[in-house]
């Protein structure tokens, strides 16, 4: 049989996903036909949006799939309520959005305040009176930009950062970070458009504008530098790479794979950690990997971000060899695999009984339905 060259392997139906989309807890495209007072959250949260006043789609004007969010500045914002959008001081996160301003009169764009009357907590972004850009958290102003913003465009708008290290970008340039305390979400209503202090009779300081593609990400800073801006919409999955590999060996041409790779041989799940890390520092790349829970010499456990559907998937581990321990035989072999965790055991053998050890190299990956 002859092998085919390699210049003759081409890829198609490829389906370009988000490897962070597991960790999407908000995604709103403002996707819809004009004039609708509803919209769909994109991400697997499904949150429910309320849309308040005359808030609604609008396709006069849209960064990407032809519409966008609609708010007047006088009684127009929205909010959703959802607990599992509140972070913690000490948790990493995205929030970012493409925004249009009608009118560049002050304004709040993000308020992630239960209510401002008890402001010890809480996140927001809005526009100061010298139109720049500014992130709160609680009563306190943490990142001030210094580019000045104006009506008639589009803007894409990101925070993003872990505790110790928070950064606001325009446009994709830094605008100001901070290393103060870590911001926070309220737990209740989280609005968009709006400044809701309850003592002031509720909405304030509404936005004249249009916002799209709002997204927040929650454990995972996706901009750490200066970064180019989206060019299109965010992408709601995460993603199947690979489905069909054609060979075209001459003028025959077979092909692998027709219908597609089958999803049980796409990765689930993958990490490559450091056992010799304390367990929060362990993690040095992932996906679909949330955290490592060290039970005890050699014995982790790999927690997913997303569960898997059951737990008839298959894990392939790997091993790198400290140099201490060159003349062992290594091993790392499943303990437990449920549909939150596979936990492995890994041990060296070199004479005698297997020990347990906490390697520095240990590779997982997984495959499943």
């Amino acid at each position: 049989m002859k092998l085919p060259k390699l210049t003759n392997l081409s890829v198609t139906g490829t389906t370009v996903g988000d490897v962070h989309f597991p960790k999407v807890k908000l995604l709103l495209p403002f996707d819809g036909s004009n004039g609708a007072t509803s919209t769909t959250d994109s991400s697997n949260a499904n949150n429910s949006v309320t849309f308040v006043g005359t808030a609604q789609l609008s396709t006069a004007q849209s960064k990407f799939g032809g519409s966008s969010l609609l708010l007047d500045g006088n009684s127009d914002y929205i909010y959703i309520a959802n607990d599992d959008l509140d972070f913690s001081s000490t948790e990493s996160f995205t929030l970012e959005f493409w925004i249009y301003f009608n009118d560049i009169d002050d304004g709040n764009i993000v308020n992630f305040y239960s209510d401002y009357s008890g402001a010890s907590n809480g996140m927001s972004i809005d526009k100061s009176t010298s139109n720049v850009l500014r992130a709160h958290n609680g009563d306190s102003t943490r990142i001030t930009g210094t580019t000045t913003v104006s009506a008639g465009q589009w803007y894409h708008i990101a925070l993003s950062g872990t505790s110790g290290s928070y950064k606001l970008f325009l446009n994709g340039t830094q605008e100001g970070s901070t290393s103060s305390n870590g911001f926070t979400g309220g737990t209740t209503n989280k609005y968009i458009g709006t400044f809701y202090w309850a003592g002031l009779g509720g909405a304030v300081r509404l936005v004249n504008g249009y916002i799209e593609d709002f997204r927040i990400t929650k454990g995972e800073a996706r901009y750490t530098s200066n970064f180019t801006p989206p060019t299109s919409a965010h992408l709601t999955s995460a993603g199947d790479v690979n489905k069909h590999i054609v060979v075209n060996s001459g003028a025959d041409g077979v092909a692998i794979g027709t219908g597609g790779i089958s999803q049980a041989r796409i990765a689930k799940a993958w990490a490559d950690i450091d056992g010799s890390q304390a367990a929060a520092n362990m993690i040095a790349s992932s996906y679909n990997i949330s955290s490592i829970t060290d039970n005890a010499t050699g014995v982790f456990s790999f927690n997913f971000s997303t569960a898997m559907t059951d737990a008839n998937y298959s894990a392939v581990t790997s091993l790198g060899l400290d140099g201490g321990l060159a003349t062992s035989v290594a091993s790392c072999k499943l303990q437990d695999k449920t549909t939150a965790l596979t936990k492995v055991r890994c041990t060296y053998r070199s004479s005698g009984a297997a020990t347990d050890y906490d390697y520095n190299i240990i590779c997982l990956i997984v495959f499943g339905n």
